[in-house]
């Protein structure tokens, strides 16, 4: 339990200052700033860690057992980005707002209840880079195997993320205390803020601020790959997850191209997608050709990255036999989401086939533990590189 705490909270700082976070920081930093209250920032990093837990943890299954949307949680976090910036942009619509908070005591506990419900918000549209940290409580997740052993893996996660964001909230607001000219300006950052917030819900529903994200280099990624793949980290998430040790790895190949044994059947594949008439595709029925298995998922900057490439072989290289097919296996709830991922698909210009892994079902046929992650497979059905 100390490791995965330990691991956890390590993988979740180096989220805290990766590329990932560039949608929420302008949103908390002056939220934080736009109330002299200093209970506020620790109330919005606290309802960002508190939804960000359970929704990751659980929110997929409850909304499954209540036949809702899986991206239900997204649509109405969205919703209360914008209500929230109405009513600083408008004060008569703040102050009904704030009617019911303020039942419970006075002016703190309004603008620190206020703080807690935006943290809350944005936690639902959190989405940090992928690494096998956060690998390891998507699985679990999806897989319905949530114990105590995944909420401290992921509450101590989310803790080590928003560290950073509390820090510079906190800054934001200690600068405001300290300038007279600013103080006397609050009702102008507050609009400002709402500004902000309208803003950052537009950037969200338009992944706006992807490609500043994609060309941000990843400086985070060897970080994050050495937290989860030392030998302790490892074995902690294997235990968390029930996953084997990596089953193919280009690193014990004993030369280039070396043969690591048959890859395994697509299985547990929910739907496909850029197949003919949507049909399924099996490694038997592409014997003969060259086959690369790409785990991804949409939301995933790393994975947006690697997509050019992908996109740039299938062109040169369908024609002489290489058939890359993608593997879609979802980090969150609204990534269930077959339309959602349909979308994301034609927009970002995929053409080869994708196959739907909602349950992780050949994520773990290949024990696999990252998202991008390669499998080269010959033409007789055998992985020869990852």
């Amino acid at each position: 339990m100390v490791t995965l705490l330990l691991i956890g909270f390590l993988g979740g700082i180096v989220t805290g200052i990766s590329p990932c976070i560039i949608p929420v920081v302008p949103v908390i930093v002056a939220s934080g700033a736009s109330e002299i209250d200093r209970r506020r920032p620790f109330m919005i990093i606290a309802g960002l860690v508190v939804s960000f837990t359970i929704f990751t943890l659980v929110g997929g299954q409850l909304l499954s057992l209540l036949h809702l949307p899986q991206d239900l949680l997204r649509t109405i976090a969205i919703i209360m980005l914008v209500v929230l910036a109405f009513g600083l942009l408008l004060p008569p619509v703040g102050e009904l707002l704030e009617r019911p908070f303020a039942k419970l005591g006075g002016r703190r506990q309004v603008t620190s209840l206020g703080g807690f419900v935006l943290g809350a918000s944005l936690g639902l549209i959190f989405v940090p880079c992928a690494g096998p940290v956060l690998a390891a409580i998507s699985v679990v997740a999806a897989t319905h195997r949530v114990g105590l052993g995944a909420w401290a893996l992921t509450i101590a996660y989310a803790v080590g993320a928003a560290l950073p964001l509390l820090v510079l909230t906190v800054l934001a607001q200690r600068a405001v205390e300290g300038f007279a000219r600013l103080r006397s300006s609050l009702p102008t950052i507050r609009k400002f803020t709402g500004g902000v917030l309208l803003l950052t819900a537009f950037v969200v529903i338009g992944n706006v601020a992807a490609p500043l994200q994609r060309s941000t280099p990843g400086f985070t990624g060897r970080l994050q790959d050495s937290i989860g793949a030392s030998g302790g980290g490892a074995a902690a998430l294997r235990s968390l997850t029930g996953e084997r040790a990596l089953r193919f790895s280009g690193e014990v190949a004993s030369a280039p191209l070396a043969n690591q044994g048959p890859a395994p059947s697509f299985t547990g594949i929910t739907s496909w997608l850029n197949t003919p008439g949507d049909r399924p595709l099996t490694l038997a029925g592409l014997r003969g050709h060259v086959v690369l298995v790409d785990f991804w998922t949409y939301s995933c900057i790393n994975c947006q990255r690697t997509l050019p490439h992908l996109e740039a072989w299938d062109r040169l290289y369908r024609s002489k036999g290489l058939v890359i097919v993608g593997v879609h296996a979802p980090e969150f709830p609204f990534e269930h989401v077959r339309a959602n991922v349909a979308s994301a698909v034609k927009s970002d210009g995929v053409n080869y086939p994708v196959a739907l892994d909602n349950n992780f079902a050949t994520w773990n046929a290949y024990a696999n533990q990252y998202w991008p992650a390669e499998y080269l497979i010959d033409q007789d059905g055998n992985v020869r590189h990852t």
